[in-house]
């Protein structure tokens, strides 16, 4: 499936990325049966029926209580359990490959030149989050044969994210060799080194070092990702519109999505793009491509990325 090699320059929109990774997220065929304790937030493969009748609902024996492609909320396992249902037919998770590259990264104890690695990490307790069962892997060091190991060894999840990673790299040429590097750069801010090929009909997403830059590609490509192979709803993310207490400047050649600090009346936007800043966010402000900031004094809607529900 090798296709072309893009150059160093090649971009996409962040629209365009979203819709030609969409083009590969086949909901995923395979089945779990699962009690009903543990059913929440799992997505329906049949409908759920009950086998007694709940008065009080209206729902009488053999009656369809939820439909397939319902994702299980807490509200609904009560009706279920006095419909007389104990377990359900859940599609499985899709499966996430995250694989941490570079030769200064260590899991833990990093001496003199080394970083302890946090953005796959990171990235895998988002994934699980959103419904994926991931597999965090050990860092693989800037290496051809590595790196080309690691990538072929994922190849059975549904999606494979790969970290630590920028336009001229070794792992973009390794992808290169196995697939289709279909972009180099994808026009979002932070993260304008991020880049998507497709090898064997599987998403391969990479994902540069920086904390902020591999989140706002999660949040915003392998979220979607993730809910369209599980067949579970994109919601939007809570928000609340406050007041900008500085300026907000972004590339309006870039859809940018810049962190903020949240008071109770107020926003401050954060600068840098380190695991600290990363941390000190409390919220995220959109900049559409094509427009410019907030000032300060006016409002911007922000939303919130780790609300936790």
């Amino acid at each position: 499936m090798a296709g072309a090699a893009p150059r160093d320059t090649d971009e996409c929109s962040l629209e365009t990325a979203r819709r030609q990774l969409g083009s590969y997220a086949v909901p995923v065929d395979r089945t779990d049966r699962v009690p009903l304790s543990v059913a929440t937030g799992r997505v329906l493969a049949t409908d759920a029926s009950a086998r007694e009748a709940v008065p009080d609902a209206d729902v009488a024996p053999g009656d369809p209580v939820f439909e397939s492609g319902r994702q299980v909320r807490p509200a609904d396992v009560g009706l279920l359990k006095a419909a007389g249902v104990d377990e359900l037919l859940v599609r499985q998770r899709p499966q996430v490959g995250i694989v941490p590259t570079g030769d200064e990264l260590v899991q833990r104890g990093a001496a003199a030149g080394e970083r302890v690695e946090t953005a796959g990490f990171t990235l895998s307790q988002y994934a699980d989050r959103w419904g994926g069962k991931v597999t965090y892997r050990d860092v693989v060091a800037d290496d051809a044969p590595a790196l080309r190991m690691a990538v072929q060894r994922d190849l059975t999840r549904d999606v494979v994210v790969v970290t630590g990673t920028e336009p001229g790299d070794a792992v973009r040429e390794v992808v290169r060799e196995l697939g289709d590097l279909f972009a180099d750069r994808v026009a979002v801010s932070p993260g304008r080194e991020i880049g998507l090929a497709v090898v064997r009909d599987r998403p391969v997403l990479l994902f540069p070092e920086s904390p902020m830059a591999a989140r706002v590609g999660a949040v915003q490509l392998l979220r979607p990702l993730l809910k369209s192979f599980s067949g579970a709803p994109l919601r939007d993310h809570p928000s609340r519109t406050t007041t900008l207490v500085g300026d907000v400047e972004t590339d309006p050649e870039a859809d940018a999505f810049v962190p903020v600090e949240l008071a109770p009346d107020a926003a401050t936007p954060l600068s840098g793009t380190d695991l600290g800043t990363a941390t000190a966010a409390d919220g995220w402000l959109p900049v559409p491509v094509g427009e410019t900031g907030p000032a300060a004094g006016e409002q911007g809607t922000v939303e919130d990325w780790d609300y936790l529900p």
